[in-house]
């Protein structure tokens, strides 16, 4: 081969060789930019200095993961679950990626895809609580909680001081208590002991968080249901007032301080936060449903009925709004549609009212075999509920 060629070809070499070592440079420099935008906060333009790197051919498993990273705080789920794959197919160990890949899914609203990716990297962090953090939201969300419950748990033992972990105990022991109660009113059982202890462990779960975090507006929330579901609604309303002069305009906690008002008292005071929550979420069912049975209360039947329909709307299964509803019925001298309203809440009669009126429904319709047999189950449910 003639020298000139040679030297052409060797010269050809040298300009390569500087070209990568350049794009190496400049992608190292983009690295560099992508964690400081990081670490400010600004993740747009850290996914978009990763993004650079790779066109400059830095690439690895380890800089997918952390473009994924970038790409989900900025918001972009979807383009970041196509980063953490190439990056758990180059490197299946990654904790960050089944992490982040996890919580993409969370927010996509794809929590059976995300539980086994979130148990991967629960398995494989044996120290920190973040995995364990979104395990629990996991379950939560496809309603195993109990699997919620052990994964918080875990992670308060893990970080005793995380108002997080505690919170998630909290809301989750209080959810298997509350599926417990309802077993229990279905099969007309006695509160089960095992409920009663899981609202009383809630409580102290929640009264931790609080203390932890005074400002974690959902922990006070769910303090003040925990309180007044214990009966201690003196107690609950205070809650109540911290969650709301923590976030104004959060309807749950006007309508939990409505709620212990119209079950517990003072009346007078019930019409505020009532009229509040109904101001900021008309068609919320729970708070329509308050102000309807207030109002049938009252005598106030043309007022009530517009807000029952609107509250049996959004929940079908509000068994008092039907009662209250039924109650319109019969004023009307419509006795039909109230004998039809009570009967899908009758299987829920725990102390005999909603058969009475039932009676009296049948009575008013001519059904005088059906309305003795109505008011016999009446005397044994209000036997049963006068027994210690």
């Amino acid at each position: 081969m003639p020298v000139q060629s040679i030297l052409r070809s060797v010269y050809r070499l040298v300009i390569f060789l500087f070209c990568c070592l350049a794009s190496l440079a400049q992608a190292e420099d983009e690295l560099l930019q992508a964690a400081a935008a990081q670490a400010r906060g600004e993740y747009r333009i850290a996914a978009e200095a990763y993004a650079r790197a790779l066109t400059n051919g830095y690439d690895s498993a380890e800089l997918r993961s952390n473009y994924g990273v970038a790409l989900h705080l900025a918001g972009e789920d979807v383009k970041a679950l196509e980063q953490f794959r190439i990056a758990l197919h180059r490197k299946p160990g990654l904790v960050a990626a089944y992490l982040f890949a996890g919580l993409c899914l969370l927010h996509l609203a794809r929590p059976h895809e995300a539980v086994p990716l979130l148990e991967r990297a629960s398995a494989a962090d044996t120290s920190g609580i973040a995995p364990l953090l979104a395990l629990g939201q996991a379950y939560v969300s496809i309603r195993d909680f109990r699997r919620a419950n052990n994964a918080y748990l875990e992670a308060t033992q893990r970080d005793p001081r995380s108002a997080q972990a505690w919170y998630g105990v909290g809301i989750t022991r209080r959810s298997l208590a509350e599926s417990l109660l309802r077993d229990a009113t279905r099969h007309g059982k006695t509160k089960p002991e095992e409920a009663t202890e899981l609202l009383r462990n809630a409580l102290d779960s929640l009264n931790r968080a609080v203390a932890l975090d005074p400002d974690a507006v959902q922990a006070h929330l769910m303090l003040a249901e925990s309180l007044r579901d214990s009966g201690k609604y003196v107690e609950a309303i205070p809650e109540y007032e911290t969650a709301i002069r923590l976030r104004p305009e959060m309807t749950a906690g006007y309508l939990g301080l409505a709620t212990t008002y119209w079950k517990y008292g003072p009346q007078e005071k019930l019409t505020q936060p009532l009229e509040r929550a109904l101001n900021l979420s008309p068609k919320d069912p729970e708070a329509n449903s308050i102000m309807g049975n207030v109002l049938v209360r009252q005598g106030d039947y043309a007022r009530a009925k517009p807000y029952l329909e609107t509250a049996l709307a959004g929940n079908s299964d509000l068994a008092e709004t039907r009662v209250s509803l039924a109650k319109i019925q019969l004023a009307e001298n419509r006795p039909e549609r109230a004998i039809a309203e009570l009967q899908r809440v009758l299987a829920e009669d725990t102390d005999g009212n909603y058969h009475f009126l039932y009676y009296r429904a049948l009575k008013q319709a001519g059904h005088a075999k059906e309305a003795e047999h109505a008011l016999q189950e009446f005397n044994r449910l209000r036997s049963l509920a006068a027994k210690p």
